[in-house]
């Protein structure tokens, strides 16, 4: 008889078990205008017949704006120390204020019209399918709401991109 081992979530991180850690970039784009932004929640799975990746970006962002405005966008993986610099100014610096593409130096690609980080070494390119803002009322785990959400018009949205390509160096 084969035996289950309980393994605690902590102690495997490795391929899809890894939770935590490395942070992504977020890219999209309205008309001429190209927002890059870090983010460290988002995962990838299948619904609705699709190969879905999701992200969750603050409702009060400029890259929401970019999102709702170009229904597409892309996440780029680059190297967490050779870029921390830059992903740490991508994380604190405003769209809004000031050229994100410029001051974090990074580059910018095109895979059919969807922006990307040139720097990245794998892309994930997206069609927005499915939008929700979270709800504070929806969490069974009210500490979630606490910990995350004390002010009610900072909520995340839950964006779900088909995963249309992906791009490997």
């Amino acid at each position: 008889m084969r035996v289950f081992q309980p393994v605690d979530p902590e102690d495997i991180e490795d391929g899809p078990y890894t939770f935590v850690g490395d942070k992504i970039i977020i890219t999209s784009s309205n008309g001429n205008k190209v927002n890059i932004t870090a983010a460290a929640w988002g995962g990838v799975g299948y619904f609705w017949d699709k190969r879905l990746v999701l992200i969750v970006v603050r409702k009060n962002r400029y890259t929401r704006e970019m999102l709702d405005a170009s229904g597409e966008f892309s996440v780029s993986f680059v190297d967490q120390q050779e870029f921390r610099g830059a992903l740490k100014y991508l994380s604190l610096v405003s769209g809004r204020d000031e050229d994100k593409v410029a001051g974090s130096r990074m580059n910018i690609g095109y895979y059919e019209g969807i922006p990307y980080v040139e720097e990245a070494g794998e892309v994930l390119v997206c069609k927005i399918v499915f939008r929700q803002e979270l709800d504070k009322a929806g969490f069974l785990e009210e500490s979630f709401a606490e910990k995350f959400y004390k002010n009610e018009d900072d909520v995340h949205i839950l964006y779900a991109g088909e995963l249309k390509k992906i791009l490997l160096r």
